[in-house]
């Protein structure tokens, strides 16, 4: 922990001289610009007396326009310099299990879903915050679907942790990504347009009469240039009516055209940012086959979205008066920009959302790279075809290690896991810790463990329902129905890991036991795995009844010179102790000689 205090303190100082010695460049072009602007107002005034000045006036403009380019290309060196810069104090804060300046994923907090609300995966201090090194929103939802998905096949979570143990070692390449990517601003609702943009109808491209008017007419105008050289008189009138009737045909779609030519404006310089991200891909240096897989695709996509770049640059040139005259007069050049940037769209608009969708998974690898980066003991889990989950020396990676206590287990072929324990001993934590790190291995990622072994499984969670009033639901009836669909799962005979906490809170004592060991029984007939966590210590009775199905574990604690102490530990047996009476005599809620 010690080096990688120091070593992001290093990079966090060499961003941060780099800045400032950026910051000094950029003032003094700043300066520079405003004595080349003045002196150029100096040399109009001269030129009033003496027409000769004008001629001094060109280099001072091609001066001062080099000098807005420079200002423009270190500005943004400058921007990306701080970014950098900014991100190693950010990781300097994880270390110290500071992480609140990350997005929190509030967008994808779903109370309904499987696993992910009662795991805590998404909002305020959740897992999808302490993993997010996301620059970009598209970056932000693989890594949501990541976490909310499992990888489909074993071959695909043995890529993924190789990738991610490859960019864990390439600090520059994963930092560079997440500054820059923190640049490009983009948002659901730009990546929106892109998409409608590309679903929309052709305007000319597939038409046969605009097909033929875009080589016709062209020709038609050079023949009529010929002539009118050799004949000015005779055919300049000609092709001064043709250029006429040219215009006229543009000014029938100028709306739509000018509509469209805005769009795809806005939609090149979104482009043109992730484009950037796209080449820092295609130029890196790979060896992990799947990083290879997507280098692949990002070169041919480099190449295309470049060609959509300068076809749009064509199109911008419209907006020049006397060059879209000329242009639109002589060979419909509107109309010529258009087509070829629909025929762009007709090849390329199928593969779009994939070239996204590849800087997208970079960035969630990125996340879960430098999540191993933070944590070098962290192990990379090894995915069975067992209907078990076993781990060694396991804890909550959103437990500081210096207060966190790590547990061991094995779950299977015994498939039901009996946790008892008194309040506050750690058995919810427990069962956050083991649903987290199944989420983490399976999707590619490595976890908070020195040994992990699982099988390709599905989860289901039910540790947190909650009543609704818009839903016209009770907190009990909410846990009854999450009980229904789980039931619904397991009966498909679908291999899933089930996590249970103190169910049927919303009844009487009695009627939840006779309901808790109706439901244990129940998944005595399936093959499943289930860990469940009560107080209720009668409950242990079963593995008696079910010795080759159930297996009791406990968490105890322990009361020492009026203080209550846990050791946070996973015994096997059942539970012995409470501590409820002597909490609430500890909070004055009861008296301290009740009984």
């Amino acid at each position: 922990m010690t080096d990688l205090y120091h070593f992001y303190i290093a990079r966090k100082s060499e961003f941060g001289k780099t800045c400032e010695a950026l910051k000094k460049s950029i003032q003094k072009i700043a300066w520079a610009r405003t004595g080349v602007a003045l002196f150029s107002f100096y040399i109009i005034y001269l030129a009033f007396s003496n027409t000769n000045y004008w001629y001094a006036l060109l280099p001072v403009i091609i001066l001062f326009v080099f000098l807005v380019s420079r200002h423009g290309k270190i500005q943004a060196r400058y921007d990306l310099y701080r970014n950098l810069e900014k991100i190693n104090q950010l990781e300097l804060g994880v270390l110290d299990n500071s992480y609140s300046a990350f997005n929190e994923g509030e967008s994808f907090v779903n109370p309904h879903h499987e696993y992910s609300y009662d795991l805590d995966l998404f909002g305020k201090g959740s897992l999808f915050q302490f993993l997010n090194r996301c620059g970009t929103a598209i970056g932000e939802r693989k890594l949501a679907q990541d976490l909310l998905m499992a990888q489909p096949t074993k071959d695909s979570i043995a890529k993924r942790q190789h990738a991610v143990r490859e960019l864990a070692q390439d600090v520059e390449f994963r930092q560079w990504f997440w500054a820059q990517g923190h640049l490009l601003h983009d948002s659901t609702l730009d990546n929106e347009g892109l998409f409608n943009w590309l679903k929309e109808s052709d305007l000319l491209l597939g038409k046969t009469i605009y097909k033929v008017l875009l080589v016709l007419f062209p020709i038609v105008s050079l023949v009529l240039i010929g002539f009118t050289v050799y004949d000015y008189w005779t055919y300049f009138p000609v092709l001064l009516l043709f250029g006429t009737l040219q215009m006229a045909i543009i000014s029938f779609k100028s709306k739509v055209i000018t509509r469209t030519e805005q769009a795809l404006s806005q939609h090149k310089v979104l482009f043109d940012k992730y484009a950037q991200l796209m080449n820092k891909i295609a130029e890196a240096k790979f060896t992990a086959s799947y990083l290879l897989e997507i280098q692949k695709e990002a070169r041919d996509a480099s190449i295309r979205i470049k060609k959509f770049s300068r076809l749009v640059n064509a199109f911008e040139a419209r907006k020049n008066g006397i060059a879209s005259m000329f242009g639109n007069s002589l060979y419909l050049y509107d109309f010529q920009c258009l087509y070829r940037l629909e025929k762009w769209r007709s090849l390329n608009k199928l593969m779009v959302k994939g070239w996204l969708d590849k800087i997208a998974e970079v960035e969630a690898l990125n996340s879960l790279s430098t999540f191993h980066f933070n944590n070098p003991d962290n192990f990379f889990p090894v995915i069975h075809d067992d209907l078990s989950i076993q781990s060694e020396d396991m804890g909550h990676p959103l437990i500081a290690s210096k207060g966190r206590v790590n547990n061991s287990f094995k779950i299977g072929p015994e498939n039901i896991m009996l946790i008892t324990g008194a309040n506050m001993a750690g058995k919810s934590t427990f069962l956050r810790t083991a649903g987290v790190n199944l989420i983490l291995a399976l999707s590619g990622s490595s976890v908070c463990a020195r040994y992990f072994a699982c099988p390709l499984i599905a989860l289901h969670t039910s540790m947190r329902a909650t009543d609704s009033l818009v839903d016209h639901q009770s907190y009990f009836y909410a846990e009854l129905s999450r009980l229904k669909g789980i039931m619904e799962q397991v009966r498909s005979n679908k291999p899933m890991l089930v996590l249970l906490d103190e169910i049927l809170r919303g009844t009487n004592s009695r009627d939840k036991q006779v309901g808790s060991i109706g439901l244990l029984k129940q998944f005595v007939a399936f093959d499943v795995l289930v860990m469940l966590a009560s107080h209720d210590v009668v409950l242990g009775e079963l593995e008696k009844k079910f010795p080759k199905a159930i297996r009791n574990y406990c968490f105890e604690s322990e009361i020492e010179n009026e203080a209550l102490r846990f050791d946070y530990k996973l015994h096997q047996g059942v539970a012995h102790k409470a501590n409820a009476s002597f909490l609430m005599q500890q909070m004055g809620i009861l008296p301290q000689d009740h009984v």
